[in-house]
Parts: C-alpha cells; structure tokens; sequence
C-alpha cells in the first residue's frame, strides 16, 4: 500500500475519532448502573470509576485490566488507606465500544460521584471518555501503549487532566531497533491491522528506520477480522524483507501468525511485534509463536525483585493461572502513584492530584522504577525485547530476555505548552 493511501486511512480515523468526542453529552440511561466494589469504613471513600473492557472484543485484556487496579486497591487499603480514607472501586464496562465509554464516563462521573477515573482500553475509547472528563474537570488515569501525542487530538492527549501510563513507540520500538537491524537486516515490511495506533506506530518506527539507514519494502494495513493472507504472505515472500514488523490486533494476529507459520516463512524472516505478551502468546500457542521477538515495557517473566513480589500477590488473590500483562500493571501502577499523589498533597481534588502526580517516581513498579513526567504527562519507564523460546510450555518458560532499557525516555509530546 503507497503512503498516501495509509495517509488517507489515518486522517479517516482521526475524523472517526473526533466524531466520537462529539457525543460526550449522550446520557447513559440505557446502561446497567456499574459494580461497586464496596469496603466499610467510617471515612468517606475516596471513589475511582475503573472503565474496563470486561466484554466485547478485548476482554482477554480486560482480565488483567481491571484486577492490576484491584489489586492495587487492595495493597492500598491494606495499610490503612489514603489520608485516613479507604479507596473504593466504582467499576464500568466499557464493552469495546467506545460510544458506551462515553455513556460510562458521565455515569461514572455524574450518578457514582467518583473522584478520578481510570482505565479506557483502545485510543478510540480513550478518545470517547476525555472529553466526558475534561468538561467534569476530572483525571483520567490511561493504561494501554498507544501511539503518542499529536496535539490535534486533544483532548484525548496534550491534556492536562489526562496521564498516559503505558508506552508509545519511541520507547517500545526504538531502543531495540539498532539492535535488530544490526543482526536480522535493514529490509523492513510493516503490516498492521487497518486503524490509528498501527499506523501512528509504523509513522514513528519509521523515522528510526531511516535514521539508522534501513528501508521499508512495503507497507500494508489489513481490514479487521480478515480470515485468509494468502496475497499478503506472496507478497512478504517476494519483498526481499528480513524483518516483518508486525501490529496486527485480536483475532487478526493469530490468523496471519498460524498461515505465516504453515508456509514455513517464519524459517525465512524474522517477526518482530509491539503487540505480543503472555497473553496473546498463550492463545497462539509454541509452534506459531515460537522465535518470535516482542518488545513492551512489561512481561512476567522480568526478573525483577518487584516482580516477584507483585505476582505472588497477584496470583494469591486471582489464582496461580492468571495472567497479567502490560495494561494490567499500568492500571496496578496508576492506583498506587494516584495514592502517592494525593498522600503528597494532603487533599483529593482534581488539581492536587494533577500536581502530585507530575514528576513523581514510583519504585515499587512491577517492571522496576518509573516516573511520571511532568512537562507532557507521560511515565518514563524500562522497556525489554524478548525472543519467544522454542518449545516453551508456560509463561514460565516462554520469553527469553534479549535486550532492556531501565530507562525509556519518550520523544516530547507534539503538543501545546503548558498542557491545555
């Protein structure tokens, strides 16, 4: 696919996108009211509306997402709450849709009465619930890697109510990308499922790509839900690619995997994804994953003392066989630092949470150290290329660590300072 054509695809999403932040002032008298996860205590609690895909196409993810924060809450009232308050979960699923994130959000907000929100899944749901809490001047705490700040999409970024707590690409794919050209080769064919986040993706990875002299062969972005990729294998099999960079989604992700691997390619190039971890990685199983290099800034397989000590509690309180993954210990890690930023300034409001979470470092994460930073409200945070081992038959045994960064400074947001 030519570049213009990719460009004509991305400025499509971005007015879809903006179509969604027009309806924040749907009402939400459609939906069930949200779960709430209730602990006695004389104080007042202080309440977090949790937006979670628990249904719909992402709630594999939804699992993890939903429980880093509980788990966190859990750790927080454990020791005596937050200014002598307990922290209460007002739960909301967002069903994969972000038309229902919006009806949540205002539910949330304006029914639950809660003082942040947190959670969102896919950009589009992000984009759906900001609007919703900018107008209520309230937080919104986000999880999911995604594809970084462009101020024309405020104001679901370059947003001062809103921190990004998991990774965008110049800190999960740069910092491995000498690394894989170096040893694989410079060829490059980038193909990723037909929305914004894999394009914004491959747009960034790019500039990396020409900076370190490599070359895009080719660029494809596949419809969702697309059952056979008898064209696109020909095609990646005449390319004269080494690596196949890969940000296809869901369902998309093992269809290409298991037809990439029955026609023997995977002996022939090298497949690298910002889009694997446990739990994807399970669902496709050794034989089409294996070989596999995946980057992110979380598996549960860093050894880590943090690591360690957050899944012996995470499997006390959901079972040996749950999987986490990195959107689950970005909403673990956003509980405790919105804990820490108001343990900091002494009070639950908006601008005290705001102000106490800019520059503030949290060592206690499960990947090791992170920080908030203030300047455009993304976490700095470690990042790791992992190789999937051959064979393996567990999360125990299925990633083996190639390369890290303790350390993943993002690129400056494009956005408007100070933060709108």
């Amino acid at each position: 696919m030519k570049f213009n054509k990719n460009r004509r695809t991305l400025l499509s999403r971005r007015t879809a996108l903006k179509g969604i932040a027009a309806t924040t002032g749907v009402a939400a008298a459609t939906l069930a009211a949200p779960t709430i996860i209730r602990r006695a205590s004389a104080a007042e609690p202080i309440r977090v509306g949790v937006i979670s895909p628990l249904t719909g196409a992402w709630t594999v993810y939804g699992r993890a997402h939903a429980s880093g924060f509980e788990l966190a809450v859990d750790e927080i009232n454990a020791r005596g709450g937050v200014l002598g308050r307990p922290m209460e979960v007002v739960l909301g699923d967002s069903k994969t849709e972000p038309r229902i994130v919006v009806e949540q959000a205002n539910r949330l907000i304006r029914q639950a009465r809660v003082d942040f929100l947190a959670g969102t899944f896919s950009s589009a749901e992000r984009q759906a619930g900001a609007p919703v809490a900018t107008q209520a001047n309230k937080i919104l705490l986000y999880p999911t890697f995604y594809e970084g700040q462009e101020g024309e999409y405020y104001p679901g970024v370059c947003n001062k109510n809103i921190f990004m707590f998991g990774p965008e690409p110049t800190q999960q794919v740069w910092p491995f990308m000498e690394y894989m050209m170096n040893k694989f080769g410079k060829k490059f064919f980038l193909i990723g499922s037909d929305y914004v986040w894999p394009q914004v993706t491959n747009l960034v990875s790019k500039r990396k790509i020409d900076e370190l002299g490599g070359e895009v062969v080719a660029e494809v972005y596949i419809p969702f839900n697309t059952p056979q990729y008898d064209s696109v294998l020909r095609d990646i099999r005449n390319s004269d690619a080494d690596i196949i960079f890969h940000t296809l989604t869901g369902s998309d992700t093992v269809n290409f995997r298991q037809q990439f691997v029955a026609a023997g390619m995977n002996k022939n190039f090298t497949l690298w994804t910002v889009d694997d971890e446990e739990v994807v990685t399970s669902g496709l199983g050794p034989q089409a994953s294996e070989g596999t290099y995946v980057s992110f800034d979380y598996f549960m397989s860093i050894d880590h003392p943090n690591n360690k000590t957050f899944l012996k509690s995470f499997h006390t309180k959901f079972g040996k066989d749950a999987l986490m993954n990195t959107v689950g210990v970005a909403m673990y890690n956003a509980a405790h630092m919105a804990a820490l930023a108001i343990e900091k300034t002494g009070e639950v409001s908006t601008d005290a949470i705001r102000e106490g979470l800019e520059d503030l470092t949290f060592d206690k994460a499960p990947q090791g150290t992170v920080t908030m930073r203030k300047l455009d409200h993304q976490l700095v945070l470690p990042s790791f290329l992992m190789r999937v081992r051959k064979g393996w038959t567990s999360v125990n045994d299925m990633f083996e660590e190639i390369q890290s960064v303790t350390k993943a400074v993002p690129l400056d947001a494009r956005c408007k300072y100070p933060l709108q």
